[in-house]
């Protein structure tokens, strides 16, 4: 387990060891590529090689693009997608070696779907979400079909991750429920995970649908949460 607090991978660890799992714990600060290269050389020396792994990690900040500062741009990005991509190079030698293997990624709706006051995180997750695609293309290309994709595409949690969601149409998702779909994904080798599932309706309409008529299922939807509006970054 990568987590970047010593309190979120020891809990994370806890909860594997009651159900019966060894569980190994590092603190990694996910933005920074050479502590990821080097906790995935510890994890290679000190247990074995990878074969299934889950990239979880992922920040936001929640503001319009002229309110979140630069800093915050950047560690969105260098979470949200450069750390799968420093990750996936650390583990995938040894599974191309094998021709065995799952890589997750986990981005977001908002990896399909745009919205207000999540310019940057919404940009960071359409990157994830190519991230994973270029990899299964690139994969197949290769002649790896021993090693599987998994992207996992959830609308909001209710973690706290994004402060007081609400919407009108559909529902703020447990952990559980999200945690279910994921893993009967990885179990059938599904490629896109979409959770709640009737998203795949929701793209296709996006697909199809006039701007008019898709201007009117937005206002429907009414999305809402917390944000900072307004207040103009100095960098």
């Amino acid at each position: 387990l990568f987590c970047l607090s010593q309190s979120g991978v020891e809990d994370t660890a806890a909860e594997c060891e009651k159900l019966g799992a060894t569980a190994h714990a590092f603190v990694v600060d996910c933005s920074k590529r050479e502590e990821i290269y080097r906790a995935a050389e510890k994890v290679k020396k000190e247990i074995g090689d990878v074969s299934i792994l889950v990239n979880n990690a992922g920040v936001i900040t929640a503001a319009d693009l002229l309110s979140t500062q630069d800093h915050q741009i950047e560690r969105m990005f260098e979470v949200n997608i450069l750390a799968h991509m420093w990750t996936t190079r650390a583990f995938l030698p040894a599974m191309m070696d094998n021709n065995h293997g799952h890589i997750v990624t986990v981005a977001s709706a908002a990896g399909h779907f745009v919205i207000s006051y999540m310019v940057a995180y919404c940009s960071s997750k359409f990157a994830a979400v190519g991230f994973h695609k270029a990899l299964t293309e690139e994969l197949s290309t290769l002649g790896k079909d021993g090693i599987k994709t998994t992207c996992l595409c959830p609308v909001f949690i209710n973690t706290g991750f994004v402060k007081n969601p609400t919407t009108r149409l559909g529902k703020i998702l447990e952990i559980q429920e999200v945690a279910d779909a994921l893993m009967e994904g990885i179990l059938t080798n599904q490629k896109m995970v979409f959770v709640p599932a009737n998203q795949r309706v929701a793209l296709f309409f996006e697909r199809v649908f006039p701007e008019r008529a898709l201007n009117i299922l937005r206002k429907m939807t009414e999305i809402k949460f917390d944000a900072i509006v307004g207040q103009r970054s100095t960098q």
